[in-house]
């Protein structure tokens, strides 16, 4: 296991008994990525028996309340906890956000928390936000009210080197030092290029997309993705959902799920549903009815290995 997410809230604007407001925690090896930080996060990240000092990254989709009042108090608790420095990616008006809820309201740092804050303007186009050795966030504009920002984490390829060709080949360290620095070694009078040797294989890919209506960006980040979460906030009340800009469950099986389908996306976990669904059964039946394989219902606190 490289790691694993968990969906610590399902609810939409106005949180229920069981459904809290939007947040999902990305562990990944020994850091932490926060996606958008909801009232109550701090007391699911507990209940899920996570870490808040594991969280390096907080990305924010947009700045509803429901998606980012959880952050004044989750960055009073890293302080607290004598965390150095956090970073915060979002839409314009975030760093406003963090400094009112912070140095001019809520309180005042006493351990020296660093917070920095960057803002990225949504586009048509992918852009990066985010590159490290080992990941690299990328984000595109979605179709919301207000600017509003959907997220992948993407791993880089990874070569792997067919064992058995290796073996039977007798490689030995000096010709894996070769192949690394030149592309290519001598093997018994022949010369291999490394891709020759093996394949290079996508890394893990993973996409949180909420909130918004239909949209042709909902599909710029998501090919060949393993997961992808999204907004389900409604069943079918399409006038609704166009007005406020959300996504239905029929407007996602009629016609973002074959996409996706198309572009090889594994598993697929709705979320961010509508307080006025006592429970999920008929957004159950319908995923029945509409025979949507590798589509989950998300519920608080639901976790995924990868």
């Amino acid at each position: 296991m490289k790691g694993r997410f968990t969906v610590l809230g399902t609810s939409s604007a106005i949180p229920t008994k069981e459904r809290n407001h939007p947040a999902v925690y990305l562990q990944y090896g020994p850091t932490a990525l926060l996606f958008d930080c909801g009232e109550g996060t701090q007391r699911q990240i507990q209940k899920a028996e996570l870490s808040f000092f594991k969280i390096d990254h907080i990305f924010i989709t947009h700045l509803h309340g429901d998606h980012t009042l959880g952050l004044p108090g989750l960055l009073q608790t890293l302080d607290f906890h004598e965390k150095e420095k956090v970073s915060l990616f979002g839409p314009p008006g975030l760093k406003k956000l963090v400094e009112l809820s912070t140095r001019e309201c809520f309180f005042v740092s006493t351990g020296g928390l660093e917070v920095e804050v960057k803002e990225f303007e949504p586009s048509d186009e992918p852009f990066e936000v985010l590159r490290t050795e080992s990941f690299t966030v990328r984000a595109v504009g979605l179709d919301h009210t207000v600017p509003c920002l959907g997220y992948s984490f993407e791993e880089p390829p990874k070569f792997k080197f067919d064992k058995e060709l290796v073996k039977r080949l007798g490689l030995r360290a000096h010709h894996f030092k070769e192949l690394e620095k030149k592309g290519e070694t001598a093997v018994g009078g022949r010369v291999y290029r490394k891709e020759e040797l093996g394949t290079l294989r996508r890394g893990f890919k993973w996409c949180y997309l909420t909130d918004t209506y239909y949209t042709e960006n909902l599909f710029k980040l998501t090919e060949g993705a393993d997961f992808v979460v999204l907004e389900c906030t409604y069943l079918d009340e399409e006038e609704t959902a166009k007005e406020v800009k959300h996504l239905t469950l029929k407007t996602f099986a009629e016609k973002v799920y074959p996409v996706f389908r198309e572009q090889g996306v594994k598993t697929v976990v709705l979320t961010h549903f509508s307080r006025r669904y006592k429970d999920l059964k008929p957004f159950e039946e319908a995923i029945k009815r509409y025979g949507l394989e590798g589509v989950v219902l998300a519920k608080d606190l639901l976790t995924f290995e990868f």
